[in-house]
């Protein structure tokens, strides 16, 4: 299913919903009351078990981020109907005040979800910290590192210039790009490459900018969005640079973590001189587990989860599609057996058929000074 025929199906059962509560309450004698409201709610359990019934069938074809939409969009529009009903025949009809706390509550869902779909995925913020550097690192002079992740966008607007913009005014040394750039068809790729390139032809640091690919960028996608722009792929690769008295060597981990290429960087990077300060760059952040406890890599900078896109108060992500714990999924600068990981909350959303939705984790492009 499309965004389109996702929105149709919701809406037949956000109709369904309502048109079962309308009857229900019509057929109901006298006020409305906490016990009167028993059986409407088994009908109403009853069409919502029919009304599962799509996304447990495309959760069961690998269409996750359908099953997720679909039941983002039967939250935003079958709950409040039906609590827009009830609201209604408690004011005709009259209802004790459970009956209106319920009606209440069942509306909340749409101003949230309204806000998590229009609002939150565009309140920018920045994340990071702070990491000290091992005393056997030569020099003194601090290292900025500016990281824009899974900008996951089809087309550049005034939201992915005001990322860079914001980026560029944190003044960092080096800028690390975890992949995942561009989110769409071949098509809508041909067209909004020259907007790319002009974005991307920004991001300039006095130790260069480092790109690694992500889950979206398939075949040569990031290669062809960063032509012209003086941005390096990293692919399986470790990169040497300087920030003022440092030198730095940059690991690009690619997409996978265990072929033998990935492997053999690793044990390049943390081979490095006492001197050099050491950084890994993945899209994914489960290459930390790889990494041998205290490994003498510096930082790990990652993206890939979007902080999970919604996050509950205390649970955190609903879903991350990582193996590292949740709380670093979560996004910002953690360790993981004595090393440092900084995972990225990531400025875009996931495409395709996934909810276009923010909840508890803000959009962000992180700035970690390692001194």
């Amino acid at each position: 299913m499309d965004t389109t025929q996702l929105t149709i199906v919701a809406l037949a059962i956000a109709a369904l919903a309502a048109g079962t509560a309308v009857v229900v309450v019509a057929r109901t004698r006298g006020p409305l009351t906490w016990r009167t409201l028993v059986l409407p709610a088994l009908v109403l359990g009853a069409a919502g078990a029919v009304a599962l019934i799509p996304t447990v069938v495309l959760a069961s074809t690998s269409r996750a981020f359908s099953a997720f939409h679909l039941v983002y969009l039967v939250v935003a529009l079958a709950l409040p109907a039906i609590g827009l009903v009830l609201l209604v025949g408690s004011a005709v009809r009259g209802a004790r005040w459970p009956v209106w706390v319920v009606a209440v509550a069942l509306l909340i869902p749409a101003p949230v979800t309204w806000y998590g779909t229009h609002v939150a995925p565009f309140r920018l913020g920045v994340e990071g910290g702070e990491v000290a550097l091992p005393p056997e690192r030569s020099g003194s002079d601090p290292v900025r590192v500016g990281v824009l992740s899974d900008l996951q966008t089809t087309h550049i607007t005034s939201y992915e210039e005001r990322a860079v913009t914001k980026l560029l005014s944190l003044r960092p040394d080096v800028i690390l790009i975890p992949g995942d750039v561009f989110q769409g068809s071949e098509a809508e790729l041909r067209r909004e490459l020259p907007a790319f390139r002009r974005l991307l032809g920004r991001l300039q640091a006095p130790g260069g900018v480092y790109a690694v690919r992500g889950d979206a960028d398939d075949d040569d996608r990031l290669d062809r969005l960063v032509e012209g722009t003086g941005i390096e792929i990293l692919d399986y690769e470790v990169a040497t640079t300087t920030v003022g008295d440092r030198t730095v060597r940059i690991g690009g981990n690619e997409l996978l973590w265990a072929p033998l290429p990935a492997v053999a960087m690793r044990e390049d990077l943390m081979a490095s001189d006492p001197g050099d300060v050491r950084i890994l760059l993945s899209h994914r952040p489960d290459v930390v587990l790889l990494l041998p406890d205290r490994s003498g890599v510096d930082l790990t900078v990652s993206g890939h989860t979007h902080g999970g896109q919604i996050a509950l108060p205390g649970i955190g992500p609903l879903v991350t599609f990582s193996r590292v714990p949740r709380s670093v999924a979560r996004g910002g600068l953690h360790e993981v057996r004595g090393n440092e990981i900084f995972v990225s909350s990531g400025v875009g959303l996931v495409r395709l058929d996934a909810p276009q939705v923010r909840l508890g984790t803000r959009p962000a492009v992180g700035l970690v000074v390692l001194r």
